[in-house]
This record gives C-alpha cells, structure tokens and sequence, in this order.
C-alpha cells in the first residue's frame, strides 16, 4: 500500500507540473550551451540577454551535443531514481527542469535543471544534464519560452558567432561611439564619426546628422564602421550613429544620438587705441576690439615692453571689448588682443598695434654765464638744463613787455645752450620751453629776467699841441 501511494504522489507531480506540449514554433528565443567553457547563453529578440556558469558531463559524450528544441516545462520535477519529492533540499535536479527533445527522449532525460551541489557549476560532473545554479535555472525558467531551441556545442567560437551561423538574427548592439574631435569645433572641422558594437552578426553602419531642421544621412547602411563629416555652418548638431545586422528587418537594432556643437571662429577686424601714440606716461589710453561677433567672442589683451623684452597680461580672456592700459614707464610698447569664439580653447585671431610711451621734458633750470645787467651787444651764453636732456628740444624767447616775443632759437633747433647778444637796451624775460622729441606740445615752461644797458663810452684823450717845425 505504501509503494503504491509512493508511485501515485510521483505521477500526480509528473502530470501536475508538466506543461503540455506543443508543435514547435520559433520563439524569437535561443539558448546556447558551450561545452568547452561551460558557459550557458540566453538570446531574446535577437539580443545577448545573460550568460551563465553550467556544469556538462563528466565525459564529453555525456552531454549530447547538437540543436534540440525544449519540450517540457517542469517545476519541482521528483528524482525518481532515488524516490525524492520534488523541490526537496536534496533532489539533485533542483527545483526547475527544462526538458530537452535529445536523443530520442522527450524531455525526460535530458534537461537543464538546477542542482544541489552547487560546487559543481563549471565543472564536467554530470551524467549528461545541464546544471545551473538554482538561482541562475529560476531566472532562466520564467523567461525561456517552450520549444525555444538549444545548441550544445563544444568549440572556440563566440556565442554571436555560434548564434549566427545557425541563422539566429541576432541584433547589434552598440557598445561605444566616438568623435575623433570633441565638441565644440570651428567650422570645416573635418571630424571622424566611429561605432563599436558588443554584439551582432554582419553589422551594418549608418551616421545621420541633424542640423535643427532637418536630418541628413552622412553615410547610409554599410560595413564601414567609419564616416567622415565636415560641417560647413555653425550651430548646435545631433549626430545620430545606428547599427543593425545584416539580416535584420528592422530600420535599426540600436541607435546612438550626441550632440555635437559647432562655432564660427573669432575673426579681429580692428584693433584702436582712443589716442594716438606716441603719448607722455600715466596716459591713459582705452584699447578696443572688434571683431566678427564680439557677442559670442572672448578676448584677451597683453603688453610687449620693449625694454624688458617680457610680455605680460593685462586682462585674460573674457566678453569684455575694451580695456584701459595705463603706462607708467616711458619705453616702445606692443599691444596685443587675442580673439576665441567662447567655445573655444584658443585664438583664432591676433591683431597688435604699437605705441610709443615718452617721458615728459621737465626743466630743472635756466643758466646764463653772465650775470645781469650787461651792456647791449654783449655775447650772454643761454643754457637750459632738463631732466633728459639728450631726449628733449628746447625754444629760446624774449621779451620786454611780455605781449610779443620773439623766437630766437626755435624747436627746430634741438640745442639746449645758444648765444644771445642783445643790441637794445630794456628789461627782458627770458622763456625757455621744454619738451621731448617725441611730444607735440611743451611739456616744461621756465623765465628769467635779464637787464640790458646801453653801451658803456670810453673816455676820450686830451688833443697834444704838436711843434711846428722850422725850416733848417
């Protein structure tokens, strides 16, 4: 009585968890089995869902090797050989059992199962089953499908590769893309658009590029997984990279979309100072930039001193068009804008103008090699001293009402000494003016003033009467 409840309980859970079978229909589903890495394979629409550890027989003959669909769907299958119940710790096949169509058998004997020596998995230890983990079997049993197929194979090939060749329309999958310049770029930046794929058979390469209206196919479906693109405008692009196998339906397997940003490089039309040189030191001159669209320009403004023969920065890169330089020491100066649209990294124009920067003439003094008063027509040496005077022109004045004065050594004659011999009699101011060779203007004023006498009469001898002579 017992042996016969024992024998019902088995073939009530055999009926029970057997789902029925059907006639084999394509499930869109694969599963491949590699024996010589022991690794299990999940394909789903046409996709490299998972791969997992198996362990296959302990001899290679064990575990049948070839394409068999699966035709049962068991849950806490018994160990009938042993008389254990289903999904009890100690069956050996686990608690999910996907029955294989395999020699001869329909199900019943060959499987992918779980297990309950788990240390097994990765091994050759089975009598001919496929074990699995009980997680990994579980996972695997609520997605697989009835009569999705199976190939058991023992080779080097890769799953996409052993998927393939057996017809399975496996899809790419794009594993990276790349521009081989990065965003943004000028204009006619020509660029390389590149995809790399994780799987798929034959895949097919297209690179599409939006430009805020509308898309422009770059290169349409190929083997090449390159393309070249040189956009001609500026402004902000999509560039769309697509993939698929080469026999597949579909108008992409994957797609990849970037934005890729595009600019007109800055072009310095003019570059001017509010004064023109040369100028005295502390001028301050404003120095303005204009260029192609000084709204989406950055500039940068920089100083060559002649002198130190050093640049330095006045003021790095920013929006602003203009900046005030102030030269505190006299000396030949360059001055230098660099212009970068703000996308960019550096400039993709210079401009420079120069400038001449003086020091002022300032006198110090006015020396005369005679003191006053002197009688007219005395030679008076006239001698200005200024702080630089091998730098400076000097002008010589006089006058004695100090409404006219007249020049009597001009700019033109750059002597800071000359000789003036006055032959009128009056009280005069002399003016000298002072200023560098550079200036347009005088830059020092300094007078002194000088009497002149009438001319001194020498005292006249006393006539001598003279003997007359007598005849001899």
């Amino acid at each position: 009585m017992k042996k016969f409840t024992a024998v019902l309980i088995i073939l009530v859970s055999f009926i029970f968890f057997t789902i029925p079978e059907a006639q084999a229909t394509s499930t869109g589903q694969l599963i491949i089995i590699n024996k010589k890495t022991n690794q299990l394979a999940f394909f789903n629409n046409g996709k490299l869902v998972k791969t997992f550890k198996v362990a296959t027989g302990r001899e290679r003959s064990y575990t049948p090797e070839g394409k068999f669909p699966i035709v049962k769907k068991i849950k806490n299958r018994p160990y009938y050989n042993g008389g254990i119940p289903g999904g009890h710790p100690n069956n050996p096949l686990g608690d999910r059992w996907l029955g294989l169509n395999a020699r001869g058998t329909y199900g019943t004997t060959y499987a992918i199962h779980g297990n309950n020596k788990p240390s097994s998995i990765g091994t050759y230890a089975s009598s001919g089953c496929v074990r699995m983990y009980d997680n990994d079997v579980r996972w695997l049993y609520d997605q697989v499908k009835l009569h999705t197929m199976v190939i058991i194979t023992y080779t080097t090939k890769s799953f996409e590769e052993i998927a393939a060749s057996d017809g399975y329309v496996l899809e790419t999958k794009i594993s990276k893309v790349t521009v081989s310049k990065n965003s943004p770029q000028p204009k006619n930046t020509a660029v390389t658009l590149t995809t790399s794929v994780s799987q798929g058979a034959s895949p097919l390469y297209k690179f599409s590029i939006y430009d805020g209206a509308k898309w422009t196919t770059v290169r349409d479906y190929s083997a090449n997984k390159t393309a070249s693109w040189k956009p001609a405008k500026p402004g902000s692009y999509k560039i769309k990279f697509s993939v698929k196998s080469k026999n597949s339906k579909k108008q992409a397997d994957d797609e990849r979309v970037v934005t890729y940003n595009i600019y007109e490089p800055a072009t310095l039309k003019s570059v001017t100072g509010d004064k023109t040189g040369p100028q005295p030191k502390g001028t301050t001159v404003r120095i303005t930039a204009a260029s192609n669209h000084n709204a989406n320009n950055h500039f940068q403004y920089s100083v060559y001193d002649g002198t130190t023969k050093k640049w330095s920065t006045i003021k790095k890169y920013s929006p602003t068009t203009w900046i005030n330089w102030k030269p505190v020491k006299p000396g030949q100066y360059t001055i230098k804008v660099e212009a970068k649209h703000k996308w960019a990294k550096t400039a993709s124009s210079v401009k420079t103008i120069s400038y001449a920067i003086y020091e002022p003439a300032v006198l110090n003094s006015v020396k005369t090699n005679k003191q006053g008063p002197q009688p007219v027509n005395t030679d008076i040496i006239l001698t200005a001293v200024s702080n630089q005077n091998s730098d400076n022109l000097f002008q010589f004045s006089i006058t004695t009402d100090r409404k006219t004065w007249t020049v009597i050594n001009g700019y033109n004659k750059s002597s800071s000494q000359i000789t003036w011999t006055p032959t009128t009699v009056g009280k005069y101011t002399i003016r000298v003016e002072a200023r560098h060779k550079l200036s347009k203007q005088t830059n020092s004023i300094k007078e002194i003033n000088f009497e002149i006498l009438p001319a001194v009469e020498q005292p006249t001898a006393p006539a001598v009467d003279q003997p007359v002579a007598q005849p001899q």
